[in-house]
């Protein structure tokens, strides 16, 4: 995670916010370079957050730093703007769009994996059954801070989301991923700097046959989700938008 802090000019600022930032619980390292006013933190599921809270205990604004990987999209300021704001917070403040069928909320099914917690983006939807074939074609494509949202059917037979496939997403730029049914090598995608939520896991592989649906509307946890609708995901739950969220 990088950010930009204005104003760090001095050893005795740097050392003050080091030690608040590795009071948080994941953060493994800190490099703090004053000449361009940088701070890295790298870690086990970080919280924009929290990191950007205690920059602040220790005397210090932050910014997001001006990194854009993927030029004229919004992905970065989306993920900035939740990072402030959880999907609680938005709940409470928008009940007439949960009235209308704009907003609404996954049920409580899933379990939180990757490092990233937190992550939000525009939905690409995938149904398959059992078969990963088309799950490792999309996250082979350039990702673009989307979210892949995969039907699997709820299966618990097998895993459709394997470590290899989520590395791969992390270095193609996808912010998240949703699967409805199992993941396996659970200890590789906690390692991965990307948001992946999924049933449970299983040693299990799936098929390999190619079957499936690409973009196609689909029903998961008690929500239908169409391709181009926006996801916000965070460690109270996901919510679906039928655009993008200002916040």
């Amino acid at each position: 995670m990088e950010v930009s802090v204005p104003n760090l000019d001095c050893e005795g600022c740097a050392s003050k916010l080091r030690k608040a930032l590795f009071e948080l619980k994941g953060v493994e390292e800190v490099d703090i370079d004053m000449e361009i006013q940088k701070i890295t933190v790298r870690g086990y599921g970080l919280e924009v957050k929290k990191v950007f809270k205690a920059i602040k205990r220790a005397g210090k604004t932050a910014e997001p730093w001006p990194y854009d990987p993927y030029p004229g999209y919004s992905y970065f300021h989306s993920f900035y703007q939740m990072a402030f704001v959880t999907t609680a917070e938005v709940c409470d403040a928008n009940p007439q769009l949960f009235v209308s069928g704009e907003l609404r909320a996954l049920q409580p099914i899933f379990q939180i994996y990757g490092r990233r917690p937190v992550f939000s983006g525009p939905v690409v939807t995938l149904k398959v059954f059992e078969d990963n074939v088309l799950v490792r074609e999309f996250l082979e494509e350039k990702g673009n801070g989307r979210v892949l949202v995969v039907d699997g059917g709820g299966s618990l037979r097998c895993a459709i989301l394997g470590g290899n496939p989520v590395v791969q997403a992390q270095n193609n730029g996808w912010a998240g991923i949703v699967v409805n049914g199992c993941i396996r090598d659970v200890d590789e995608i906690n390692g991965c700097d990307i948001g992946v939520r999924a049933l449970a896991s299983h040693p299990v592989k799936a098929n390999k046959k190619g079957f499936g649906e690409k973009h196609v509307p689909v029903t998961i946890a008690g929500t239908r989700i169409c391709d181009g609708e926006w996801l916000y995901a965070d460690t109270d739950g996901i919510l679906i938008s039928k655009t993008e969220l200002s916040v």
